[in-house]
Parts: C-alpha cells; structure tokens; sequence
C-alpha cells in the first residue's frame, strides 16, 4: 500500500497512462485526481482542468483497496479496483476493470477483453515490482 500512497509512483504502477502526470495534494483521499501536467502551476488555490483529468479516487482504504475511475487511452471512463490482501511472506494482489461508459465498453468486448485483463495484470505486477525493489545501501 505504500507504493500506492506514493504520489509520485502513480505512472509508475498504473497501466497505460500519460508519463507526465501529477497526483493531487490530498492523493490517495477520495476525491483526490491526478492530472496530466503540462508543465504550468495552475494560478489559483484549487484550480483543476477536468480535461487533463486522468484519474479520480472513488475510495480509499489505508490498509486493503484502492478504487478509482480511470479516463481510459479512446475515451471513456474505466473503474478501477486495486484490493491487498496480506499473505505470509507477502500479499495478493487483485485488479478488476469494469467499463463505466460506452466507449469504454466498446473496448471491452471481444478480443478487447482479453487485452484489458492482461492491463490488470501488468497493474499488479509492476506494484509488486516497485514494492519489492530493493533500496541501495548507503555506506
């Protein structure tokens, strides 16, 4: 859960994303967005462009779930359910999609399927990855 906390891993993790975005202040609190970033602050205290608007936290539970809706690549929106449960000797990992509007069923039919399952995969891989990495010793 803590590399999912870290704001700034969150292109790290997440599947098919613009490199370039930025979590919220409040990220992972629901309600909290992350946005693609074009570089400029915005001007006032709680400015939010909902065009670069990449994703937006639906529920947030410290100790076990992540869920959130992703603006899916075409268009459309996808909701996303990261669910933790520790193991000894480690933990399991669970990543469900479930498409949200039309266009984003549209790419959840037919061979799509199968594409967006493996995306739920790499999803859980590369937070196991990033959780398992190890830390360089300082000498």
């Amino acid at each position: 859960m803590a590399v999912i906390q870290d704001p700034a891993q969150f292109a790290d993790w997440m599947v098919a994303v613009p490199p370039e975005v930025r979590a919220g202040p409040n990220w992972p609190q629901k309600g909290s967005v992350v946005q693609r970033y074009d570089g400029r602050e915005p001007r006032m205290r709680h400015a939010e462009n909902r065009h670069l608007t990449v994703a937006l936290v639906e529920r947030w539970r410290p100790e076990d779930e992540l869920i959130l809706r992703l603006r899916s690549g075409l268009g459309g929106w996808v909701r996303i359910w990261i669910k933790v449960q520790p193991r000894p000797g480690g933990a399991l990992i669970e990543v469900r999609a479930e498409p949200l509007t039309a266009t984003a069923r549209l790419r959840f039919t037919g061979a799509s399927r199968g594409r967006a399952e493996e995306r739920c995969v790499q999803v859980a891989e590369r937070l196991i990855a990033l959780a398992t990495t190890e830390e360089p010793a300082v000498d």
